[in-house]
């Protein structure tokens, strides 16, 4: 859709009029190639949406741009700005498609003559494939060694992923039910969501004429959060972009977190590889957090190799009475009341209109804080589930509803789990870790009731509670660290900031390559670290700090109870 220049021209202009000088220079890149590197804070969309303006302003159609994001919550947010921010001085602005990578390979397989039928959840299925490998393991003898059995399906996800998309062969142990997966998932005639890319992929470069069409649909491209990439969707982004190579990606090499979905650090360090003639642009200052948390976070990110050498100051629109802690707020673990102790300093700050978010490097260590904030009554969002609103859980509860209500409650339970074949010595592999979890967390709270009637009473008043403070505007969050990318908070708390939580032991001891597992952890705690506008806490147990802390130079400051609050 071809828009009046001197409109855009002019919408253009008034964008570019509030941005700083190294955002203004992003944003007015000519034509070709480019790199935008955004550190945290560094205000990425805004300068994005300006490039959108420039390019309206310069007579470029609204319908020849289109924008590339990884889910469907940024796509949504991109085109909301779109229409907030160019559309009422731009009309046809929001013509400018916003897509994501799967959704445009979900297209190009449709415009292929190829019908997609997408698996939504493989865990289901990778569990199956998991029963059918094990089942075809031989019998041995009780004084031999068992095979080894392939991993579990979490572990089975992304080694299939890594299959698919690179081409890497699994393990032995695994490739039976590797092979298992593609099986089931050829007879149920689907795809899931790797094959999208590999299969467009594949499409685009066997067929001239597709290709044509669908490098002839855009003449810019712009791809958000570009650090995240796997090598299908690079190339994905290659085959669009050519052959103007009216190519702009946006990312940042140090919030590069997500290496188990493949993605690698290497890609957006090495894109001036692929395009030499490619300018680069290095945003500069972090408008999101304190001054005091800029200087943590860049001093802890400084100490990994694999990153672009830059400088990243504070800006100047903290609010007057922003507060950094320049000491941890150490919580030991084993000592009562830590938790209580930080649910009420969630509170009040909730209490004084401010948002508050608990970062943990996993789920299962979000349980201890989602408990506490429960029973001190305090209204939280998160998207961890509940083991009391496990599907298991419920099943065996409706199950027991049926029985006499005098019957000793932990019996009755443990019979009925036993009668589905869901202990965990069973290996009924349609559950996994966290619903086996969930289960044994309920027997154990049923140990307290003498009758079943009065147990199914606790469990359905604790239901009430749980939805009467679970609400997704409250402005206290439990998330973990890879889903807080993106996001801000007045108040965060780290949780974890000891060894072998941050970083994550495990992460290290499976790595194939233990020293870039390294940096990768230490990016996950810059990104948990920039999250905060205002307050930061590091919370942690003082015996064993995260070699992190060392880093940041705090190694040895504690404070023990209460968080201790200094201006930056």
């Amino acid at each position: 859709m071809t828009i009046a220049p001197s409109a855009a021209a002019s919408a253009a202009e008034g964008l570019l009029a509030s941005l700083d000088a190294e955002q203004r220079a992003a944003a007015t890149l000519p034509d070709g190639p480019a790199q935008i590197i955004a550190p945290a804070g560094s205000g990425k969309t805004t300068t994005l949406i300006a490039r959108l303006g420039v390019l309206l302003g310069r007579g470029v159609a609204a319908d020849r741009i289109g924008v590339v994001t990884f889910n469907r919550d940024a796509a949504a947010e991109l085109a909301a700005r779109i229409a907030s921010r160019l559309a009422p001085d731009v009309p046809g602005a929001e013509a400018i498609e916003v897509r994501t990578l799967h959704a445009m390979a979900r297209q190009v397989l449709l415009d292929a003559g190829r019908p997609v039928r997408l698996l939504p959840d493989r865990l289901p299925l990778l569990r199956a494939a998991r029963r059918r490998a094990l089942a075809e393991l031989p019998i041995v003898a009780h004084n031999e060694d068992p095979p080894p059995q392939p991993p579990d399906p979490s572990g089975l996800d992304i080694l299939v992923s890594a299959w698919k998309v690179e081409r890497r062969p699994p393990p032995p142990e695994a490739a039976a039910a590797v092979d298992a997966y593609a099986t089931l998932l050829a007879i149920r005639g689907q795809v899931d969501f790797d094959d999208l890319l590999v299969d467009a992929v594949a499409a685009l470069e066997a067929d001239p004429q597709l290709r044509s069409r669908w490098q002839a649909r855009f003449s810019h491209l712009c791809v958000d959060e570009f650090q995240d990439v796997d090598s299908a969707q690079l190339r994905l982004i290659q085959l669009l972009a050519a052959p103007e190579d009216n190519l702009i990606v946006v990312g940042d090499d140090d919030q590069t977190i997500y290496a188990w979905r493949l993605a690698d650090v290497r890609r957006i360090l090495g894109f001036k590889t692929i395009y030499p003639a490619a300018r680069r642009v290095q945003l500069a200052t972090n408008y999101r957090c304190p001054p005091a948390v800029v200087a943590l976070s860049r001093r802890l990110i400084e100490h990994n190799a694999e990153r672009f050498a830059k400088v990243i100051e504070p800006g100047g629109r903290t609010p007057a009475d922003a507060i950094a802690m320049t000491a941890v707020a150490a919580f030991d673990s084993s000592a009562p009341g830590a938790e209580d102790a930080l649910v009420g300093l969630a509170a009040e700050e909730a209490a004084a209109g401010r948002s508050v978010c608990f970062l943990a490097r996993t789920r299962a260590e979000l349980q201890p804080m989602l408990v506490t904030l429960t029973r001190a009554g305090v209204r939280h969002a998160t998207s961890v589930p509940a083991p009391v609103r496990a599907e298991p859980v419920s099943r065996l509860v409706e199950a027991a509803r049926e029985l006499p209500p005098h019957l000793l409650p932990f019996d009755a339970l443990l019979a009925l789990r036993a009668g589905r074949g869901w202990r965990r010595s069973d290996g009924v592999e349609t559950l996994g870790d966290d619903d086996h979890a969930a289960l044994d967390a309920l027997l154990g709270w049923s140990v307290g009731f003498r009758h079943l009637d009065r147990f199914l009473a606790a469990h359905d008043a604790a239901l009430a509670r749980l939805d009467s403070l679970r609400r997704p505007d409250a402005l206290v969050e439990l998330v973990t660290v890879h889903g807080a990318k993106g996001r801000e908070w007045q108040t965060v708390v780290v949780l974890g900031m000891e060894e072998d939580r941050i970083p994550n032991r495990r992460a290290l001891v499976d790595a194939r390559d233990p020293a870039r597992a390294l940096e990768e952890e230490r990016r996950l705690a810059y990104v948990a670290l920039t999250r905060s506008t205002r307050t930061l806490v590091l919370a942690g147990d003082p015996a064993r700090p995260s070699r992190f802390l060392v880093e940041m130079g705090l190694a040895g400051a504690s404070a023990r109870g209460r968080p201790r609050e200094r201006p930056p």
